[in-house]
């Protein structure tokens, strides 16, 4: 393989609906155009990435596999491997990455093999999954957080094999600013009422049922505020029971489902939290909290302590502590001068090292890092 400079990147995913992998892998394909390179993106074709990739402008293959073992998907994705000749295969998920150690094997055309770890999860035993992550098909490996970085070295891939780069926030997006008025006045927040924000997807992994434990004993410490949840299913019956049953007031809740306009939601919170209790590796949410210097209170939990700096950009906790979280939630509520201080220092921490622009740029690089080892390789 000769090494362009122009590089052809076919990024490869199952996602469908929307969600911070998808969201990060349409990010890292404006960032590698903008840097002069070509980006297709191969994913199901109704889904939420497919139509806003074709509205971006990318070129959008259909790639829709049903389980890690679907031959016939591998087969046109070696089709297309055949076609296209990317000189990069991204797989930015789980079952494009086995996808695409197939297609690469079937195919004539082998381009540089590149795989996504973006979750804490402990990796699955067995033959095929050793295989998955340790097949000399594979070149390289993108680990969102030292932390994964950490389980896929322990899991068997060689420490050399596998790149910390984490996921990027867009600062033309998440910056701070003035509370928005109209989301002051659609969650119908009062004068100098502090808002604790949860911004994650309604699932026992996700913790809220810690953050409602924890604000249970903050109101009887006397503290007043409006909890607000936004993220898929947090407008669900399921969550509104579960707080109900907390014995919280009703009017002291927000119940938002799923949103598009996160940035906004963010201006108006006092402090954001994740209260994750597994599964997590560096959170979307708490990028984009810091990046609009709204502080943060985190489970010490994967990459959060990455991102969340134990008194510099925010507070950790022991996951699944809710007396911790109360504990912090109350140095942060109480003090305004220490809030000041995690949001200047939070903005500079993203802004140096959490963009979507230093992703796209470290990414470029280490694909030419494999790209030139490959051209080493072959005599």
């Amino acid at each position: 393989m000769a090494m362009a400079d122009k590089l052809k990147i076919l990024h490869i995913t199952e996602s469908f609906g929307w969600s911070g992998g998808a969201a990060q892998a349409l990010y890292l394909a404006r960032e590698l155009r903008a840097l002069g390179h070509e980006n297709i993106i191969a994913c199901p074709l109704g889904g939420d990435l497919g139509r806003k990739a074709a509205a971006d402008g990318f070129e959008v293959l259909h790639f829709q596999p049903r389980r890690d073992l679907d031959l016939r998907t591998a087969f046109a994705l070696a089709r297309i491997l055949d076609e296209k000749k990317p000189d990069v295969l991204q797989a930015h998920h789980p079952k494009a990455h086995a996808m695409g150690l197939f297609a690469k094997f079937l195919a004539k055309h082998k381009p540089v093999f590149v795989f996504t770890r973006r979750v804490s999860h402990p990796i699955v035993t067995g033959f095929f999954a050793k295989l998955k992550y340790t097949s000399r098909l594979i070149d390289g490996c993108i680990a969102v957080a030292d932390s994964v970085r950490g389980l896929l070295v322990a899991y068997g891939v060689r420490p050399d094999g596998v790149r910390t780069i984490y996921s990027g926030t867009d600062p033309a997006r998440f910056f701070p600013r003035p509370p928005d008025v109209n989301i002051l006045k659609e969650l119908a927040i009062a004068p100098g009422l502090q808002v604790v924000m949860l911004v994650g997807n309604f699932s026992r992994d996700k913790g809220q049922h810690i953050l409602l434990e924890a604000a249970k004993a903050l109101r009887a410490r006397g503290l007043d505020f409006v909890l607000v949840f936004a993220g898929k299913n947090t407008d669900s019956e399921e969550l509104r029971r579960l707080y109900l049953a907390s014995g919280l007031p009703p009017e002291k809740a927000r119940f938002l489902g799923l949103r598009d306009d996160v940035e906004k939601l963010l201006t108006v919170a006092s402090v954001s939290v994740n209260a994750a209790v597994k599964g997590e590796a560096l959170s979307g949410s708490m990028r984009e909290s810091l990046a609009m210097g709204v502080p943060a209170v985190a489970s010490d939990i994967s990459g959060n302590s990455e991102i969340v700096k134990e008194g510099v950009t925010g507070l950790l906790f022991p996951r699944g502590d809710a007396a911790a979280l109360a504990d912090r939630l109350e140095t942060v509520l109480r003090n305004p001068g220490l809030r000041g201080k995690f949001s200047e220092n939070s903005v500079a921490l993203v802004r140096n090292n959490f963009t979507t622009a230093i992703m796209g740029a470290r990414t470029l690089e280490y694909y030419k890092e494999l790209l030139a080892g490959v051209k080493r390789r072959r005599p």
